[in-house]
């Protein structure tokens, strides 16, 4: 069975990015072995341009929580990454998630692996294209294959449970990934 991993880059776990993921695992979880972490319950440290990743194994020599994300990572088929915008950009956590996964630019792990992205916004899509944008950069540098974004217009708590779209959004997305 494929595996689906959710990289939920919110600080809140109950919050809307998490509503969207797993209304979206909902969707799938009979097709797919599905696991959703939350990077706010990993030490990210940035990446330090050391450039190990470059040679030998073409793997990070940090050690830290990303050490157990990549695990996860490579043995996923399709990658949700998932984050409220903050200041018209993905949390810092998000941020540097993405900032190590220089490794993959060179072991080409990612190659041909499905991902979308999950973005509420407190004034909606209009507030994800950047992020959107930048995600595409790293999925297109990576070989990965882009298989859509879901924004919503969500501030409180809750708010994306009330965004119809959104979660129509949701349903489609679960269509293509079956």
């Amino acid at each position: 069975m494929q595996r689906l991993l959710v990289l939920n880059g919110s600080p809140r776990k109950k919050g809307n990015t998490s509503v969207l993921s797993e209304y979206l695992l909902n969707q799938l979880s009979s097709n797919y072995k599905t696991e959703q972490i939350f990077l706010y319950d990993y030490s990210i440290n940035p990446c330090m341009d050391c450039r190990a990743c470059k040679i030998d194994e073409l793997e990070c020599i940090l050690e830290d929580g990303m050490s157990e994300i990549y695990k996860k990572i490579d043995q996923a088929d399709v990658l949700i990454f998932g984050s409220p915008i903050y200041w018209f950009g993905p949390t810092a956590q998000t941020k540097m998630l993405i900032d190590r996964f220089r490794p993959y630019f060179s072991n080409k792990k990612l190659e041909k692996k499905k991902a979308a992205i999950v973005l509420p916004a407190g004034t909606g899509s209009a507030d994800c294209d950047l992020t959107t944008e930048m995600f595409k950069r790293v999925f297109d540098a990576l070989d990965v294959d882009f298989m859509g974004v879901i924004t919503s217009k969500s501030y409180d708590v809750g708010d994306a449970y009330n965004d119809k779209k959104a979660m129509k959004n949701v349903e489609l997305l679960a269509q293509k990934l079956l």
